[in-house]
């Protein structure tokens, strides 16, 4: 019998929960919330789900000092703010063998090397949930341009949250250009921080720039938009926009276009998914912690120095969840 933990029953937390109610493994679930409309919201989506043999038991509970001694399997989908802590408590007086993390991880830069240290000292393998690199669109692409010279990658739309949403697109380019960009420049962020809504959270809106060698990625978030968000990748020879929101893709392989279609699935419909990979063979396609990390610094760098330019902030400080 697995045990699986869920810390974290918010809009997100709550997702997981249903992807895991889809497991075919002998499990049992703990969902842990200090909020009891979160652990009832939690409560009532798992309800939605068809009834799974598999599943012996769900517990809510409200601290994470019930949950086993032993977790084979947990899922941190809290806010940034307050997620090296829940870590730091998951990780006390008990073993974890597999975590897996919501992005963007943490607020502070600091946080990143002692969250390492932690896993490292407890011996549990980590990854974060940036998925769109385990869509099969975004795999089928990987192939299509894998013998051309990749050349830039770009995300535009209107109000998508840039800042707390940045680094999925960060970790695809790295899948296209075979490693992060070095450094990122914030000259064509917007003057103004926007309020999040979440409380004491903010937003970004502008472009964000970066590149590794030859290759550039940009990201726009257009304030007060509602333009749709579109991705291009651009190599030598070959082109593809992406609308995931239509889930078309249109390639151009150097002599004609053509187009392609795909389903986005949902957060709830790659939860066992990955659940069964990690839980059977100690991995998974998502991005391990370290390389995520790598990824993140950077993306965090750029974004805290330019939230100090506004508002006095410490520039190693993102308030992004």
């Amino acid at each position: 019998m697995k045990q699986l933990a869920i810390i974290g029953a918010g809009q997100l937390g709550s997702r997981h929960l249903q992807g895991l109610a889809k497991l075919a493994v002998n499990s049992e679930i703990t969902v842990v919330d200090p909020f009891a409309a979160s652990l009832e919201l939690a409560r009532q989506r798992f309800g939605e789900m068809p009834t799974n043999p598999a599943i012996s038991n769900v517990r809510y509970v409200e601290s994470i000092d019930t949950l086993p001694s032993h977790i084979d399997y947990a899922i941190v989908a809290t806010t940034a703010d307050v997620r090296l802590d829940v870590l730091r408590k998951l990780l006390a007086n008990r073993s974890v063998a597999n975590i897996l993390l919501e992005k963007v991880l943490f607020q502070h830069v600091d946080e990143y090397a002692q969250a390492q240290a932690m896993l490292d000292a407890a011996g549990s393998r980590a990854w974060v949930n940036c998925p769109r690199r385990i869509f099969s669109i975004y795999r089928d692409l990987r192939t299509f341009f894998a013998d051309d010279h990749f050349l830039s990658f770009s995300t535009a739309g209107g109000n998508w949250g840039l800042g707390c949403n940045s680094v999925h697109f960060i970790d695809l380019f790295a899948q296209f250009a075979g490693a992060a960009p070095e450094q990122m420049s914030n000259t064509g962020l917007d003057t103004q921080l926007i309020p999040s809504k979440r409380k004491n959270f903010k937003e970004f809106g502008g472009t964000l720039r970066g590149r590794i060698g030859s290759a550039q990625v940009e990201i726009t978030s257009f304030v007060g938009s509602s333009a749709r968000l579109l991705t291009t990748i651009r190599a030598e020879q070959r082109s593809c926009v992406i609308d995931e929101a239509a889930g078309k893709a249109f390639l151009f392989d150097g002599s004609a276009w053509q187009e392609k279609a795909f389903k986005v699935p949902f957060l709830s419909e790659l939860g066992a998914k990955v659940a069964t990979e990690i839980l059977s063979n100690g991995d998974c396609g998502l991005t391990p912690f370290a390389e995520s990390v790598g990824y993140h610094i950077p993306l965090l760098r750029c974004l805290g120095a330019h939230a100090a330019t506004i508002d006095g902030s410490d520039p190693s400080f993102c308030p992004v969840t």
